[in-house]
């Protein structure tokens, strides 16, 4: 506890208050000055049935709930690769698109919400991979930049890598100028086209994020 400060010392008491209420076989410590949360995981039905469990581990930011934790599966259960999604080569689980998490978080959330929004719908992903040979890879979005292509052509209701380019082109500008043409290639001004649709998500999904993605689009020739 002495690596902590008093304001991440009183982070890490009520992560402990809470975890050690809703899961008993989940220890909270600190690791290299990272609160922790470290054990099994059980996934179980509505009835209260166990499913699976899983070792896994839980490194909480610092700057938590800002930016969400990284979640590690450590006991060798499931292969680390894209189509399980977890990163190469600490195993960092990849338990939902990047972009789209902020649209389901945000700072007033609480690590329980961490675990039921994100960590306990992941892994209960996992047992339906096992039981089905990987055939549920319908209910989740594709690895990298498959997944952004995927969550942006949902969006947009179009498979246009064009206007996704675009659309995600403009999420990373600072502020978006309404007479810019529409990136939905109907060549109108954005303000008299898709102006309302660009302003909720340039709201809502983080720019740095989204940065990230348009990079990804370059880099794999993703932009026509």
């Amino acid at each position: 506890m002495n690596s902590l400060n008093s304001e991440n010392n009183k982070l890490f008491e009520s992560i402990k208050d809470v975890i050690d209420k809703n899961y008993t076989t989940i220890n909270v410590i600190i690791v290299d000055g990272k609160i922790t949360l470290k054990g099994t995981l059980r996934i179980k039905d509505e009835k209260n049935n166990e499913l699976g469990s899983f070792l896994i581990e839980v490194i909480v930011p610092n700057n938590f709930p800002k930016e969400i934790p990284i979640v590690r599966e450590i006991g060798g259960r499931i292969p680390v690769c894209s189509e399980r999604h977890f990163d190469k080569p600490h195993g960092n689980a990849c338990l939902y698109f990047r972009d789209a998490v902020f649209l389901y978080w945000n700072e007033n959330n609480t690590v329980i919400d961490f675990m039921k929004k994100f960590v306990e719908p992941f892994f209960l992903w996992q047992i339906e991979y096992d039981i089905t040979g990987g055939k549920n890879q319908s209910n989740s979005f594709k690895h990298g930049v498959e997944g952004a292509i995927q969550f942006y052509s949902e969006i947009l209701n179009t498979d246009k890598q064009k206007i996704i380019f675009s659309f995600v082109k403009y999420l990373t500008k600072k502020k978006i100028k309404a007479h810019w043409p529409c990136f939905c290639l109907s060549g109108k001004r954005i303000k008299d086209c898709h102006f309302d649709l660009i302003k909720k998500y340039k709201n809502k999904i983080r720019r740095k994020d989204v940065q990230k993605t348009l990079g990804e689009f370059i880099k794999y020739g993703k932009t026509s």
